[in-house]
């Protein structure tokens, strides 16, 4: 496989394809339709606003945040022919007047034994999270905390990572690659790559990100699953996608194409002599 992109990515270094026969043009796109409900199963989490506003952000709730408030959430991204979810973990903050927050890539030991409940865990993540607060530019010095509620408590982490197999998202996408649109991975301090052509399209409704290369988001939202990505069938995966679209449909003859081919006449219905 050649890749044809301006930017590489990790799956880049794992074959080196000297007589390539298949060609990946690798170049951002963006796709206006909503396909959440195709791999949106009832025991996984995805916020109910992301189908309305196309990334995990709400006004009413970061309104009613509190200084120093943690509170998990996560990033959907898709590498045929799995959609993945990437645990995050979100510092609410006051700074000149206005909340904001601050995002922690959530790594798979942190995560894996949080889901187990592990005490060492939490509290090493309330300790992560307070280091990180305290580095932030903020007015008034707090202690981070989780809400009391149920739905933000430690132990509920496994809600906000998974695995599907669904390649029917890809094909309506049309791309083996694919983020959803979050404005924290495509804006930001770091003048992100993609930024421009983020911004020819902030009047439309876009809801994923298609033919990005994961190295040049403003977060690394590949780190919890990236043992199990970094892996040979990564780059086969895409290959095959590639493959199966670029595959011409059996075409299928109308009647009168049949009745030519067994050598009937159109006119008579009998065979010519």
């Amino acid at each position: 496989m050649k890749i044809i992109s301006k930017y590489k990515d990790f799956y880049d270094y794992l074959v080196q394809d000297h007589d390539a026969d298949l060609t990946y043009v690798r170049k951002i796109g963006f796709v206006d339709e909503y396909y959440d409900d195709l791999f949106n199963k009832k025991d996984i989490y995805i916020p109910y606003y992301s189908k309305h506003y196309g990334y995990n952000y709400n006004e009413y709730y970061v309104k009613n945040r509190m200084n120093g408030e943690l509170c998990f959430d996560n990033f959907i991204f898709g590498i045929y022919p799995y959609v993945y979810s990437q645990p995050i973990l979100r510092i609410y903050y006051y700074t000149k007047g206005c909340i904001e927050n601050k995002i922690i890539i959530l790594g798979k030991d942190l995560v894996d034994g949080l889901k187990k409940n592990d005490k060492e865990s939490q509290d090493k993540i309330i300790q992560l999270a307070q280091q990180e607060h305290d580095k932030l530019n903020y007015d008034v010095r707090v202690k981070v905390f989780f809400p009391k509620h149920l739905y933000y408590k430690v132990n509920q982490i496994s809600k906000y990572v998974w695995k599907i197999e669904c390649p029917e998202i890809f094909y309506k996408i049309g791309a083996p690659v694919f983020v959803k649109d979050y404005s924290e991975l495509f804006n930001g301090e770091n003048n992100n790559v993609y930024t421009n052509e983020c911004y020819e399209n902030k009047n439309k409704t876009i809801h994923y990100i298609t033919n990005i290369s994961f190295q040049k988001l403003q977060e690394n939202i590949l780190k919890y699953w990236y043992d199990e990505l970094n892996d040979l069938n990564t780059y086969i995966n895409i290959e095959n996608f590639l493959w199966s679209v670029k595959q011409e449909p059996e075409a299928k003859p109308d009647n009168k194409t049949k009745i030519l081919a067994h050598g009937f006449d159109l006119k008579t219905s009998f065979r010519k002599m």
